[in-house]
């Protein structure tokens, strides 16, 4: 399997950090199947702990002031979200094995991306 192109797309909502952010990753391969993955910084899941112990402390009665995060979906944890870095890390996900562990294919077209052109 080789890689055509790779993309990230942020929160559309949010200013965009590649320092402190969370990212979708998409990868296309040269069979057209289109693969996704969740990238988060250091910074993003530091912020998230955050949050936690925030809600944590304003439900003082209820939860332990404790920072934490359960991640429910595998993610990739990255330095930045720099698509040099980016495709640097689906390259040695590659290399490695283990690509299809971390990213999930799109199972057709009806679930394809709006931002993927054909």
């Amino acid at each position: 399997m080789l890689v055509k192109r790779v993309w990230i797309e942020p929160e559309p909502e949010v200013a965009f950090d590649p320092y402190s952010d969370s990212a979708d990753v998409l990868v296309e391969m040269e069979d057209n199947r289109i693969w996704q993955a969740h990238f988060v910084t250091l910074d993003y899941l530091r912020q998230e702990m955050e949050l936690s112990l925030d809600v944590a402390r304003a439900h003082k009665r209820a939860l332990a002031a404790t920072p934490f995060l359960a991640l429910e979906t595998p993610h990739v944890v990255i330095e930045d979200l720099f698509q040099d870095t980016v495709e640097d890390v689906v390259d040695n996900l590659m290399v490695l094995g283990v690509f299809e562990s971390v990213f999930e294919q799109f199972a057709g077209e009806s679930e394809r991306p709006a931002s993927v052109g054909v």
